[in-house]
C-alpha cells in the first residue's frame, strides 16, 4: 500500500515526470551509446518503460469512478472530498 499521501492525482504528476525522465535517459542513449544493437535494445526497454507509465496514468484518470485505484498493484488511497458518494 502507498503512502496515505500519494492520492490519484498527486501520482499522475510523479508518473509524467518519470515519463520525462525516461524521455532524457532516451536522448543520452541516442547521444552517447555507439553501438547500434545496444542503442535499439535500449531504446525498446526504455519505450516499453514510458508505455507501461503512460497505461498506469490512465488507469489512475478512471480508478476514481471505479472506487478502486491501484499502480502496478499497490492500492492508492482516494481522498474522501474526490470520492463518489457511492463509494463512501
Amino acid at each position: 500500500m502507498l503512502p496515505e499521501w500519494l492520492d490519484p492525482a498527486s501520482l499522475q504528476w510523479v508518473i509524467l515526470g518519470s515519463i520525462g525522465f525516461v524521455v532524457y535517459v532516451m536522448f543520452l542513449v541516442a547521444r552517447f551509446v555507439q553501438k547500434a544493437i545496444t542503442k535499439f535494445l535500449l531504446f525498446v526497454v526504455l519505450a516499453g518503460v514510458g508505455l507501461s507509465l503512460w497505461i498506469q496514468r490512465e488507469d489512475l484518470q478512471d480508478c476514481v469512478d471505479t472506487c478502486e485505484c491501484a499502480i502496478y498493484g499497490a492500492t492508492v488511497d482516494i481522498p474522501d472530498d474526490v470520492l463518489p458518494v457511492e463509494c463512501r
